[in-house]
């Protein structure tokens, strides 16, 4: 019985191969009509369309784990930051912030403006 391996170590070809890369398996093969090329490349399209959705979608898989571990690692930062309840507390000091800003504004600045004025200019007196 004979090998089908040749003697450089490689598989013949198989002309179904030669057909799937464009080639015809034999010198005397018809020239494939417009219709059949049509379909080809209607065929090879719709491939690399599914390719395409294909790798879209692992592009979108990797986008929401990204977004996914990048608010986990927020969430985490924030509990080391502020402890048990840190949305809580940062609202707690956003309030306070906004009530300390409402009494200051409401402080007559004028006033102590002048004062301080004649204040620092009894000082320089002495």
């Amino acid at each position: 019985m004979q090998s089908s391996i040749n003697r450089d170590g490689v598989l013949p070809l198989d002309p179904d191969e030669l057909v799937a890369e464009g080639e015809p398996p034999f010198a005397d093969a018809a020239a494939e009509t417009a219709r059949e090329k049509a379909d080809h490349d209607l065929n090879v399209l719709r491939h690399e369309v599914r390719l395409l959705s294909a790798r879209l979608g692992m592009l979108r898989e990797d986008a929401e784990a990204a977004l996914k571990s990048k608010a986990t690692s927020v969430d985490a930062n924030a509990h080391v930051q502020l402890g048990d309840y840190p949305w809580a507390k940062l609202a707690a000091a956003m309030c306070a912030a906004f009530v300390a800003t409402r009494l200051v504004r409401r402080l007559p600045f004028d006033l102590m403006l002048a004062g301080s004025v004649a204040h620092l200019s009894q000082a320089r007196r002495r």
